[in-house]
C-alpha cells in the first residue's frame, strides 16, 4: 500500500510538472516509453518523466514482438544503456556513490549482461523463430514445434529480463532528475536508494548471464564427502550441505536429497 501510495503522488508531482513545461491539455495522451499514463500508476515500478511526445503502443506487445524487442529503452532526453556507458561517467564505490555513478555501474553491468548473453545472436534468432511460430503448418509436427516453441520462450524470457532492468534503470535516472529540478529531497533519496539496489542487483544478473550454455538450464547433481577425519569431519560435510542446499532454496530452485549417510553420534 505505501509503495502504491507513493507512486500515486509522485506521479502526480510528475503529470503537474510535464504539463507546466509543455502545456499540455488535460485530455490530451501522455505516452511515457510507449505505455500510457496508466503506466505512471503501476505499483512497484519507477516512474519516468517524458519530455518529448512518441506513438502509443500496447507495453505487452512492445516487449513481444520480434521488432520491439531490439528497441532499446531510453530516458526521457534520449539516453540509452550505451551512451551512458560511453560517457565515461566516473564510477565510484557504492558508499561513495551519487547518482550519476550508480547509473554507470548499471549501464556497464547491463552491457557485460549482453556480451555473455550474446545479445545480437538472441535478438536474430527470437525473430527466425517467431517466423517459424507463425507458420499454419507448424503443429502438423508436434514435436518440432513443441521445441521451437520452448526455444522462442526461452530467449523472449531473457529479452524481457534485460530490456525490463534496462527500463527500470531509463525511468530512475528521469526521476532522479525530476527530484532535482523540483527539489524533492525525499524523492531523490528514494530514487538513490532505488539505484542503489539496481546495483546490487545487476551484480547477481552478471554472474546468472555466465549460465547461458545449451546444458546451464539442466539440473545437477553435487556429492558432499566427508572423507578422512572421523565425526568431525561428517559434521563439517553436513554444514557444507546444508549451506548448498539454502543458497540454492533461496534463489528458487528445487533441492531434493537423493541419498544421504548420516555420521556416528558421539555420546
Amino acid at each position: 500500500m505505501a509503495s502504491r501510495l507513493l507512486a500515486r503522488s509522485t506521479a502526480a508531482r510528475l503529470l503537474s510538472h510535464l504539463r507546466s513545461s509543455r502545456a499540455l491539455n488535460p485530455s490530451e495522451h501522455l505516452p511515457v516509453h510507449g505505455a500510457g499514463v496508466v503506466s505512471l500508476l503501476a505499483p512497484g515500478r519507477g516512474l519516468p518523466a517524458a519530455a518529448k511526445p512518441c506513438p502509443t503502443r500496447d507495453p505487452m506487445r512492445w516487449f513481444s514482438s520480434p521488432a520491439a524487442v531490439a528497441e532499446a529503452p531510453t530516458t526521457a532526453d534520449g539516453l540509452t544503456v550505451d551512451l551512458i556507458a560511453g560517457k565515461g561517467w566516473t564510477i565510484l564505490p557504492e558508499a561513495e556513490s551519487d547518482g550519476r555513478s550508480h547509473a554507470a555501474a548499471v549501464a556497464q553491468s547491463v552491457k557485460l549482461i549482453k556480451k555473455r548473453l550474446k545479445w545480437g545472436w538472441i535478438l536474430e534468432r527470437s525473430r527466425q523463430l517467431s517466423v517459424v511460430l507463425e507458420r499454419p503448418d507448424l503443429w502438423d509436427d508436434p514435436v518440432f514445434a513443441g521445441k521451437v516453441s520452448r526455444e522462442h520462450g526461452e530467449l523472449m524470457g531473457k529479452i524481457k529480463s534485460v530490456n525490463q532492468f534496462e527500463q527500470e534503470l531509463m525511468e530512475h535516472i528521469d526521476m532522479l532528475r525530476l527530484a532535482r529540478e523540483e527539489d524533492d529531497n525525499e524523492l531523490e533519496t528514494e530514487t538513490m536508494r532505488a539505484l542503489a539496489d539496481m546495483r546490487r542487483s545487476a551484480k547477481e544478473k552478471e554472474l546468472n548471464a555466465l549460465l547461458s550454455g545449451d546444458n546451464d538450464s539442466f539440473s545437477c547433481f553435487i556429492e558432499v564427502q566427508a572423507g578422512a577425519g572421523g565425526t568431525e569431519s561428517m559434521d563439517w560435510a553436513a554444514v557444507i550441505m546444508n549451506m548448498y542446499r539454502s543458497w540454492a532454496q533461496q534463489r528458487g530452485y528445487t533441492v531434493t536429497i537423493v541419498e544421504e549417510m548420516p555420521g556416528e553420534i558421539v555420546a
